[in-house]
C-alpha cells in the first residue's frame, strides 16, 4: 500500500494533533438505513476506510460525543462533532435515522431526543439513506438521488476545514457557514474564535475572537486573497473563490488524493 502523506498548510489556522479515546470497537459498512442504530460499540466507515463515524470521548474528558475522525491516521483525529454543544455524560445513547430522513441522537432507554439533524430541503422523503463518504462528509439522501442530499454534515462546520467543504454566505437565505474553534483541546463545544467571510464591502475572510477582528485575508484579486501571497497553484489541491448574486464561498479540492489535508481553527 502506498504511503499516505499528510500536507500541513499553515495559513492562519493552527494544526492540532490531539489524542482521543474512541470507545467504539466494531464497524459496519458506510451506510445507515432507517431505524438502524449506532451505539457506543459500533461505527460506520467510509468506502475506502478514510473516515469513521461513531461515539468518542476527548482525552482527559468524561463527556461523550458523536463525531467523524480519520480512520487510518495512527493518532485518532476528530474532524467533525455533531453534538458539540450537547455533551453526553454516559454511554446509554444511540444514533438512528428516522423515516423522515432525520439523524437523531437519543436516550436508548427513554427515547428522549438529545440532538438531531435538520431536514429543511424537502417536505417528505422516500427511503432515506445515510452514508459516510471518503471526503469526511456524512450525507442523508433519498434512495436513488445521492447527488442531492437532504442533509449533510459539511453544511454544519465545526473547527476543521476539509477539501470540498465551503465557508460561505447564501445571499438568498442569509445563511452563513463559518468555522468555530473548540473551547479547549478537551472540549469540542463552541469556543471564542471563528473564521468566515465578511461580506461588507469587498468580501474577505476574517478571523475573530468574539466580536474582535484578529486577522483579515484581504479581498480576492482574481488569483488569491491579497493578504495571502503564498496561496498559489500547486500539485496538491485546487482552490476556488466564487462571488455572484446568490452566494459567496471559498473551497478547495484535492488533486493528489493520497494526501490527507485539513485546516484547523
Amino acid at each position: 500500500m502506498a504511503d499516505r502523506r499528510v500536507t500541513k498548510t499553515k495559513l492562519i489556522f493552527g494544526f492540532l494533533f490531539v489524542g482521543y479515546v474512541s470507545i467504539a470497537c466494531t464497524y459496519a459498512a458506510d451506510t445507515l438505513f432507517v431505524k438502524e442504530t449506532i451505539r457506543y460499540n459500533k461505527t460506520i466507515v467510509s468506502p475506502q476506510e478514510t473516515f469513521e463515524l461513531g461515539f468518542f470521548s476527548p482525552a482527559n474528558s468524561t463527556n461523550h460525543y458523536v463525531g467523524i475522525w480519520y480512520k487510518k491516521i495512527p493518532k485518532p483525529t476528530v474532524v467533525w462533532v455533531a453534538n458539540r454543544d450537547a455533551s453526553l455524560t454516559d454511554t446509554s445513547r444511540e444514533l438512528t435515522l428516522t423515516l423522515q430522513g432525520v439523524l437523531v441522537l437519543q436516550d436508548a432507554t427513554t427515547g428522549n431526543i438529545l440532538w438531531s439533524s435538520a431536514n429543511s430541503s424537502r417536505a417528505s422523503v422516500m427511503n432515506p439513506i445515510g452514508q459516510l463518504l471518503d471526503t469526511g462528509n456524512f450525507i442523508i439522501y433519498q434512495e436513488g438521488d445521492q447527488e442531492n442530499p437532504i442533509w449533510q454534515s459539511f453544511d454544519f462546520l465545526t473547527d476543521t476545514f476539509l477539501p470540498e467543504m465551503k465557508y460561505s454566505w447564501n445571499l438568498v437565505t442569509g445563511v452563513e457557514w463559518r468555522l468555530t474553534s473548540w473551547k479547549s483541546v478537551n472540549d469540542p463545544s463552541s469556543g471564542n474564535f471563528s473564521y468566515g467571510i465578511d461580506k461588507r464591502g469587498y468580501p474577505q475572510p476574517i478571523l475573530m475572537d468574539g466580536t474582535s477582528i484578529m486577522f483579515r485575508t484581504g479581498p480576492w484579486n482574481g488569483l488569491r486573497y491579497t493578504g495571502l501571497p503564498n496561496l498559489r497553484p500547486n500539485s496538491v489541491y485546487n482552490f476556488t473563490f466564487v462571488l455572484n448574486q446568490r452566494e459567496i464561498y471559498y473551497r478547495n479540492e484535492l488533486i493528489n488524493t493520497s494526501v490527507s489535508m485539513r485546516l484547523v481553527l
